[in-house]
C-alpha cells in the first residue's frame, strides 16, 4: 500500500513542479516586460532655514519682495489736514528740484526689460540669457509678472531666477526648489469713458502736423489731446491722466499724496497706428461695432478713446510649485503702500510706455482695449515703483530633484512571489514527508531488498 502511495505523491511532485515551472516562466516574463526606466520627482523637507534643509547654496533664493526701509515713514505716515503738504511718497527721489522716481536707470530697466508676458513654467525660461543680460545691466533680476486668480489678473514683482533649474551630479536632474513669498500686486479695471468725455474731432481747427482733439471728462481734467500736456513728467503728445476722488458724486483731482486703496484715475489718449475706418472693418470686438461710442475717430487718422479706471494694490503671499504659481493669497494692502505705487504714476513717469500700449492695443485688435489698458497700467505703475521694493526671505521652502528609477508593476510581481512562496511550501512538505517515510518498516525493506539485488 505504501509503495502505491509512493508513487501518487511522486507523481503528483513531478506535475506540480512543471506547472510552476511554467507560471514561474511565464510571470517572469511578464514582468519583465513591464518593468521599465521612469522619471520620479523627490521632495526634501518643508523649512524655512537652508541650513536645516541642507541643500547648497545655489539653490536658494530670497523669492519675495518688501519695501525698502527707507518707506517705512510713508507706510506709517498719516496725512495732516492738508494733504499736499505732506513729503511725497518714498517712491519718488526728493533730491533734486524736480521729483524723480527712485533709482532710474533701474526702474527704466525694469520698465523697458522686466515686464514679463510669461504666465508659468518659469523653470523652463532660458536662463542662460537672462543671468547673462544681468551681468552686463541689460537685463533686470525683478520682473513683473501677471498671473490670473479668480479671474482677476494681479501684476506683481517676481523673481523668475528663483525657478531655476540645474542637472547635479550626484543629486539628480532638474534640482531646484518650491517655495512659499510674499510679494506685493497690482489689478486694475478699467471701462471706456469716451462719450462721458467728450472726445470729438475738431476738423476746423485741425492741421496735418497739429491736430485738435478736444476732451472734458471733468472739470479738473479737460484738454486737447493734440497738445502736448501742461502737467506730467514725460508728456506724451496724445496721452493724458488724472486721479481723482469722487466729492459729493463729482470726481475732484488729488494730490500725489493722497492715500487710498482702491484709487481712482482717468486717462485719455489719441493715437495714430490704424485708422479708425480700418479698425471697424477689422475688428470682431464689442468696441469696433459702428455706433459703440467706445473708440472714436478723432480726424486724419487718429482713433481716440477715453477709460475710466480704478486700481488696488494687494500684499500677496504664493506658492510656487514645479515652476508655476500654485497657491496665490491676497490682502488688501494698505492706503499708504498703494500710495508708494501709485505715485509714479500720478507725476506723470511711463506716459510713452502707456501711449505705445494703446497704440498696439488698438493696432492688435485682439481683445479688449479697455482691458489691455487695464493690464497695461497694472505693470506699468509696479514697474515705476521697483526701485524702493528689495527682496524678501523666503516663509516656506523645499528641495526638489528628479531621479531615474526602475518601474515595476505590481501583478506579476505579486503573482511571481506568490508561486515561488507556493513551491517552496510544497518542496517543505515534499522534505518533511520524505524524511517521515524513510523511517517506516517498508521502506526499510524496500531499501534493503534494493541492496541486497545490488549487492548480488
Amino acid at each position: 500500500m505504501l509503495p502505491r502511495f509512493m508513487v501518487i505523491v511522486g507523481g503528483t511532485h513531478v506535475r506540480f513542479v512543471c506547472v510552476s515551472d511554467f507560471l514561474t516562466s511565464t510571470i517572469d516574463n511578464w514582468l519583465h516586460t513591464t518593468t521599465h526606466l521612469t522619471t520620479l520627482r523627490f521632495y526634501g523637507p518643508v523649512n524655512s532655514s537652508r541650513e536645516d534643509i541642507g541643500i547648497p547654496e545655489w539653490v536658494y533664493y530670497q523669492a519675495g519682495f518688501k519695501a525698502l526701509d527707507s518707506c517705512n515713514e510713508t507706510l506709517t505716515a498719516s496725512l495732516p489736514p492738508n494733504v499736499s503738504s505732506a513729503p511725497l511718497p518714498c517712491s519718488l527721489d526728493q533730491s533734486l528740484d524736480l521729483a524723480n522716481v527712485v533709482n532710474p536707470p533701474f526702474v527704466y530697466l525694469t520698465l523697458g526689460k522686466g515686464i514679463s508676458q510669461t504666465t508659468g513654467n518659469f523653470n523652463g525660461l532660458n536662463f542662460t540669457s537672462q543671468l547673462e543680460g544681468e551681468k552686463e545691466n541689460t537685463a533686470t533680476p525683478y520682473q513683473v509678472v501677471t498671473h490670473s486668480h479668480n479671474g482677476v489678473n494681479h501684476s506683481l514683482f517676481f523673481y523668475p531666477d528663483a525657478a531655476i533649474e540645474y542637472d547635479v551630479p550626484g543629486l539628480g536632474q532638474h534640482a531646484g526648489i518650491d517655495f512659499v513669498a510674499n510679494t506685493t500686486s497690482m489689478m486694475t479695471k478699467c471701462t471706456f469713458a469716451t462719450q462721458e468725455c467728450d472726445i470729438r474731432d475738431d476738423l476746423v481747427n485741425s492741421r496735418p502736423y497739429n491736430i485738435s482733439i478736444p476732451f472734458h471728462c471733468y472739470d479738473d481734467f479737460s484738454g486737447n489731446l493734440g497738445q502736448t500736456p501742461l502737467t506730467g513728467h514725460e508728456r506724451a503728445q496724445g496721452w493724458n491722466m488724472s486721479f481723482y476722488e469722487l466729492v459729493d458724486g463729482s470726481p475732484r483731482n488729488i494730490p500725489v499724496q493722497a492715500q487710498s486703496n482702491p484709487f481712482h484715475f482717468y486717462a485719455a489718449t489719441a493715437v495714430n497706428s490704424i485708422d479708425f475706418q480700418d479698425f471697424q472693418n477689422e475688428s470682431n470686438l464689442e468696441e469696433g461695432r459702428p455706433g459703440n461710442g467706445s473708440l472714436v475717430d478723432a480726424g486724419l487718422g487718429f482713433t481716440a478713446f477715453a477709460l475710466d479706471c480704478y486700481a488696488t494694490i494687494y500684499d500677496v503671499s504664493y506658492s510656487l510649485i514645479n515652476g508655476s504659481f500654485s497657491e496665490f493669497n491676497t490682502t488688501q494692502s494698505s492706503p499708504q503702500k498703494a500710495s508708494i505705487i501709485k505715485a509714479p504714476l500720478q507725476v506723470g513717469f511711463g506716459q510713452y510706455q502707456l501711449y505705445l500700449d494703446a497704440s498696439i492695443a488698438v493696432l492688435a485688435n485682439n481683445d479688449s482695449v479697455a482691458d489691455t489698458m487695464s493690464q497695461s497700467f497694472s505693470q506699468v505703475a509696479m514697474a515705476l515703483a521697483s526701485g524702493v521694493f528689495d527682496f524678501d526671505n523666503n516663509t516656506k521652502q523645499r528641495e526638489r530633484y528628479d531621479a531615474y528609477v526602475t518601474r515595476v508593476h505590481k501583478a506579476p510581481l505579486i503573482y511571481l512571489v506568490t508561486v515561488c512562496l507556493v513551491y517552496s511550501v510544497f518542496g517543505m512538505v515534499m522534505a518533511v514527508m520524505a524524511f517521515y517515510l524513510r523511517r517506516t518498516p517498508e521502506v526499510r525493506e524496500q531499501q534493503a531488498s534494493e541492496i541486497l539485488v545490488n549487492g548480488i
